[in-house]
């Protein structure tokens, strides 16, 4: 059971990754699909929630399926606490940049 919530934390992390950054590449032609006002504001919104999108998938990668293979260091918490700051920080530019486009 351990060994298959591992794996499935790893694939989902890895999904996260694969599709923010298919995001980014896309991020102009998914505003224009959206019809913004302003579409490179809101290129950035779609852009900042990628980062917060990789940002979460390297804190499930760390935190929980890390650290139940190793014990958890201090450098594991400097590391998914930064990883936490850096969510937070995008997902509110994200959404500030979307309020923009608009």
């Amino acid at each position: 059971m351990k060994l298959f919530s591992i794996l499935f934390l790893i694939l989902l992390s890895a999904a996260l990754i694969i599709a923010g950054l298919w995001a980014w590449q896309q991020s102009l032609d998914l505003v224009l699909d959206w019809g913004f006002d302003r579409p490179n504001i809101a290129q950035w919104a779609v852009r900042s929630a990628v980062i917060a999108m990789i940002a979460a998938a390297q804190i499930i990668l760390l935190v929980p399926a890390i650290g139940r293979i190793y014990r958890r260091g201090i450098a594991d918490t400097v590391i998914a606490f930064t990883a936490l700051v850096v969510f937070a920080l995008a997902s509110v530019s994200a959404i500030a940049c979307g309020f923009a486009g608009r």
